[in-house]
C-alpha cells in the first residue's frame, strides 16, 4: 500500500462519471489508476445484502494491488491495452446532472447539514434507471442488470485470487466454451484482469449476442478461449441484494419483497416446479414517492400470500425476473392483474403501477 497514493472519495457530488464508472451499489470500490487517469483495474464485488464481504478478501485485494503495480511498471508501453478500462461518454457528466438529482449541488456546504447534501453512490444508479422508467420506456439490460456476475455464464471465482475460477456450472455456456476449474483469466477482451471486478467490467461493457476472447493460465500454460454471450444473457442476474432494487420494488412490485418458493414448499401448495410461486415475504410501508399505504397494500395483498401469476406471466420467475418483466416488457402498463394463493385458495387483485 505504501507504493500507492491513496485517495478516498466519500460522496458522489461532482464525481466525474466519465472516469468513475463502477457498480454504484457497492459499499467498497477501488480504482487503481495512473496519475494521467489511465485505469489499471478495479476491485470490489458483491452478490449478497447480508453477507456483503463474501466475494472479496484481503488476499484478493493484495493480489490486485500487486497486479496493478506490475501494470504500472510496464506503463506506458501497455497504455493501448488499458484504454478500454475507461468507459464511454456518460449520459451526464456528473451525478447532479440527472433529473432525479438536480436538487443537489456539486460541492458541499460544511456549514450546513452534510447528510442532506451528499449524493450516495446508489442514487447514481437509481438516477440512470429513472431516465428510462419515468418516461415509460423499457429499461435496457445493461442498466437494469449492471456489472453482471460471471456466474450467469457459469463462471464462479475465488475471492482470494485475482480472477481464478473456483467452479464451472455443469451445462453452462462457460463449460461449453472450454473453461475449466482452476483456470486463471489473464485477459478478457484484450484487457488484463486483476480482479473479479475487472471481469465484471468487461461483461458490463459487452454487447448482446457476441463472443469475447479470453486468455487463461491453465497449470502454467496459456490457453486462448472464447466466452459466448447469448441474447438475453444478463437476465439471469440476481439484483435482489442491491440497494437500488429497494426503489424498484415500489415501482414494479408495489412495495412487495418476493421470495421464490422452494421445491418442498411448492409440493405442499400443489405448484409445479416450472410455475410461478413467489412468497410475499414483506410489504414495505412507503417509498420515496409514496406516503401511507403502498400500491400492494391498496390492492389488498398480504404478507404470506403466494403470487402465482403476474400480468401475463405464469412461468417460474425470481423477484429479479418479475422486476425485469415490468420494467422491460410492460413499461406502459398502468395496472397489472395478479393472481394469489392465500390459505390454499386463489384470489385475483389489480396492482397499480402509478
Amino acid at each position: 500500500m505504501e507504493q500507492f497514493v491513496r485517495v478516498r472519495i466519500v460522496q458522489g457530488n461532482g464525481m466525474d462519471l466519465s472516469l468513475f464508472q463502477f457498480d454504484y451499489d457497492l459499499t467498497f470500490s477501488v480504482f487503481f489508476m495512473n496519475a494521467d487517469k489511465t485505469i489499471y483495474g478495479r476491485f470490489g464485488t458483491r452478490t449478497e445484502y447480508e453477507n456483503a464481504a463474501k466475494d472479496i478478501s484481503i488476499e484478493g485485494f493484495k493480489a490486485a494491488l500487486e497486479a496493478a503495480l506490475a501494470l504500472h511498471e510496464e506503463y506506458p508501453k501497455n497504455k493501448a491495452v488499458l484504454a478500454a478500462k475507461t468507459g464511454p461518454e456518460p449520459i451526464k457528466k456528473t451525478p447532479e446532472g440527472f433529473p432525479a438529482l438536480l436538487r443537489y449541488a456539486s460541492t458541499l456546504d460544511f456549514n450546513s447539514r452534510i447528510n442532506q447534501q451528499c449524493i450516495h453512490c446508489h442514487q447514481i444508479g437509481e438516477a440512470q434507471r429513472e431516465i428510462h422508467w419515468y418516461d415509460r420506456k423499457p429499461v435496457p439490460d445493461e442498466v437494469l442488470y449492471p456489472f453482471p456476475m460471471p456466474d450467469v455464464l457459469g463462471l464462479h471465482f475465488s475471492p482470494k485470487h485475482r480472477a481464478k475460477i473456483s467452479k464451472i456450472a455443469s451445462g453452462s455456456s462457460a463449460e461449453k466454451d472450454g473453461f475449466r476449474r482452476a483456470d486463471e483469466i489473464l485477459t478478457l477482451d484484450g484487457q488484463p484482469m486483476i480482479s473479479i471486478a475487472d471481469v465484471q467490467w468487461v461483461l458490463h461493457s459487452a454487447p448482446e449476442n457476441t463472443t469475447v476472447p479470453a486468455t487463461v493460465d491453465r497449470h502454467g500454460k496459456q490457453i486462448n478461449l472464447t466466452l459466448t454471450l447469448n441474447p438475453g444473457w444478463r437476465k439471469g442476474s440476481d439484483i435482489s441484494w442491491r440497494t437500488t432494487t429497494g426503489e424498484l420494488r415500489f415501482v414494479a412490485l408495489g412495495g412487495m419483497m418476493l421470495q421464490d418458493l422452494s421445491d418442498a414448499e411448492r409440493q405442499r401448495n400443489s405448484i409445479g416446479e416450472t410455475e410461478m410461486a413467489l412468497n410475499v415475504a414483506r410489504l414495505s410501508r412507503g417509498g420515496r414517492r409514496s406516503s401511507g399505504q403502498t400500491n400492494a397494500q391498496k390492492a389488498g395483498i398480504r404478507r404470506g400470500d403466494i403470487v402465482i401469476a403476474y400480468g401475463d406471466r405464469t412461468d417460474r420467475l425470481t423477484e429479479s425476473g418479475i422486476i425485469g418483466y415490468v420494467l422491460q416488457d410492460a413499461p406502459q402498463a398502468k395496472t397489472l392483474p395478479i393472481k394469489l394463493l392465500r390459505n390454499g385458495e386463489q384470489t385475483a387483485v389489480e396492482l397499480s403501477l402509478e
